[in-house]
């Protein structure tokens, strides 16, 4: 029992270390960066164009959609560059350019080096429609050169719950 104690305890404290880690306030640089990043992102999405969305994408790049429905929560992930641009092929498929008014909020963003910046958000897909969901996410970009990359991303999908 004691070292079922001491377990949880120790896993306990590595929660609240990483939790104070991440509590810290957002630095400044990173927010003003990841705000124009998510700016430009927004417009790109806006455009329809599947090839222009996936042109931020680093080539090993990595996207996971976690969602829930009736039978619980599922993961989805696109492995490749070619998975991805799908991905936003698809959403774009009933899509003009123009008629789409996307918007990034950005809630904490984190320079883990010079060339690795951590941001977390919420997008709102269209704000045009008032059905418009606001989706939670997470990314990694990777500076190269002078671009900031999408090396990975994370994004929850999960409607609005009944209880």
């Amino acid at each position: 029992m004691k070292r079922c104690i001491s377990g949880m305890a120790i896993l306990g404290l590595l929660g609240l270390l990483t939790l104070g880690a991440w509590a810290q306030a957002p630095d400044p640089e990173a927010m003003t960066l990841a705000r124009k990043l998510t700016e430009e992102g927004a417009k790109t999405f806006n455009t329809a164009d599947a090839k222009a969305m996936i042109a931020s994408y680093t080539d090993d790049a990595k996207v996971t959609l976690e969602g829930r429905d009736d039978s619980g929560f599922s993961l989805r992930d696109y492995a490749t560059r070619d998975e991805i641009e799908g991905l936003y092929r698809d959403m774009f498929k009933d899509k003009n350019p123009g008629s789409i008014a996307s918007k990034n909020t950005v809630e904490y963003a984190k320079l883990l080096a010079p060339d690795m910046l951590v941001i977390a958000g919420v997008f709102e897909p269209d704000t045009n429609d008032p059905n418009s969901l606001k989706v939670p996410f997470y990314q990694v970009r990777i500076k190269k050169g002078e671009h900031w990359l999408i090396s990975s991303m994370r994004i929850f999908v999960v409607g609005k719950s009944d209880s």
